[in-house]
């Protein structure tokens, strides 16, 4: 589809979305907009699956860097654990690795009817969504323009993601848009299932010759590209940019649910009402909602448990909650009461005393496979209260003389 073409709407929805163009890297672009305390006009979340936190120092990631520079950068932001069930309740609701639906929604504590950031500017406002690959089918709704296509049998690759942001851009400007690009997070997989030891970057995403790197500069130009297309439409100034992962990675490659750094990525804020040149250590991947919805005047979902990044703002609202790490602390509850499940299960093979102590925990410990089921406890600080005192009262009864 040319750049100037004047289809309408309908028409354009109904091209086809095997066109694809590879777009040329337009390496490093200076993004600095303006920092006042201006509305802005137009949101985006620009997610690179899977990008370790380590990759801003490690990498030479210019364009990133570039916004890092005119904007507001967190080290560390926490995400749920990237589990991603392929059996289970979640499957009923949901295509994607949960992490996904959490971000949309500024909360873990999902509903079975949850509503998403997206909905808030639909109808009135045009939203759109990008991504290879149609596990995002299930957290597409409220989008008015979308492109999804790609699976782990049928991959397209970040260049016709791409094309279709790039378009959704010229044609129709959105209020709204949700962008992933999803190669870096399969390069890193490919790291961790290679079988030949002789290879450098085997286990080691960091390696010289590493697919993981090569997919993660290619995604920094892929996010110039994007930038510099900002920039020529005269959106820049209008324009709030969350730069981000769904998830981090570990440095083996891939995201184990039990890798901490698989828990964490590098988020950078920057647009209208934010401040410049602001560096933190520590933010919360449910944060994105509620500060892109408070900066953009609009309702974030109702059960939205995130907090507004008062700090990265120029005009933070007077009533902005403390900073707080709640998702390290849930995470890390999470993986410790998955261990002692697994330790129970095998023990439970020959003592009747864990055979007990596991049906305890089945019954009582919510776990991230049921976190459909965690709204029931009304926030998050309750339900890391209800499963702290059930690992407490686990290990309670397993020492000795009880």
């Amino acid at each position: 589809m040319p750049k100037n073409s004047e289809l309408n709407r309908r028409e354009f929805l109904r091209a086809s979305a095997q066109t694809g163009a590879s777009l040329a890297a337009l390496g490093n672009i200076n993004f600095r907009p303006q920092s006042g305390g201006t509305k802005p006009e137009h949101a985006i979340i620009f997610i690179i699956d899977g990008l370790s936190y380590k990759a801003i120092d490690r990498l030479i990631m210019k364009n990133l860097r570039s916004l890092i520079a005119g904007g507001t950068y967190y080290e560390k932001s926490y995400n749920i654990l990237p589990a991603d069930p392929k059996q289970g309740e979640w499957i009923k609701y949901h295509s994607s690795s949960i992490p996904n639906p959490v971000i949309l929604a500024g909360t873990p504590m999902l509903r079975i009817d949850q509503q998403y950031v997206q909905q808030s500017f639909f109808p009135a406002r045009l939203t759109a969504h990008a991504a290879n690959d149609t596990a995002y089918t299930r957290i597409n709704v409220g989008f008015n323009l979308s492109f999804l296509n790609g699976s782990d049998e049928s991959p397209i690759h970040d260049d016709q993601t791409m094309y279709w942001c790039l378009e959704f851009l010229r044609q129709a400007k959105p209020a709204f848009m949700k962008v992933h690009l999803q190669d870096t997070g399969n390069a890193g997989s490919l790291s961790y299932e290679e079988k030949n030891p002789s290879v450098p970057w085997r286990r080691n995403i960091w390696a010289e010759g590493s697919p993981y790197v090569k997919a993660a500069l290619k995604a920094d130009e892929y996010l110039g590209q994007f930038l510099n297309e900002l920039l020529e439409l005269g959106l820049r100034d209008k324009t709030l940019l969350f730069v981000t992962a769904d998830h981090g990675q570990a440095d083996s490659g891939s995201h184990p649910m039990d890798a901490e750094d698989a828990w964490m990525m590098p988020l950078v804020v920057v647009g209208p009402g934010i401040r410049s040149g602001q560096r933190f250590d520590y933010a919360e991947q449910i944060d994105i909602v509620p500060t892109l919805c408070y900066l953009m005047g609009v309702k974030p979902p109702k059960n939205a448990s995130g907090r507004v990044l008062a700090e990265a703002l120029v005009s933070p609202p007077k009533n902005a909650a403390p900073r707080r790490q709640t998702m390290k602390a849930l995470d890390i509850l999470l993986r410790d009461g998955d261990a002692l499940i697994a330790r129970l299960q095998k023990e439970a093979e020959t003592s009747p005393a864990a055979k007990a102590q596991l049906a305890e925990a089945q019954r009582d410990f919510y776990g991230i496979d049921r976190i459909l089921h965690w709204d029931q406890f009304g926030t998050v600080d309750k339900l890391i209260a209800h499963d702290r005192k059930v690992l407490e009262r686990i290990d309670d009864s397993n020492r000795p003389g009880r």
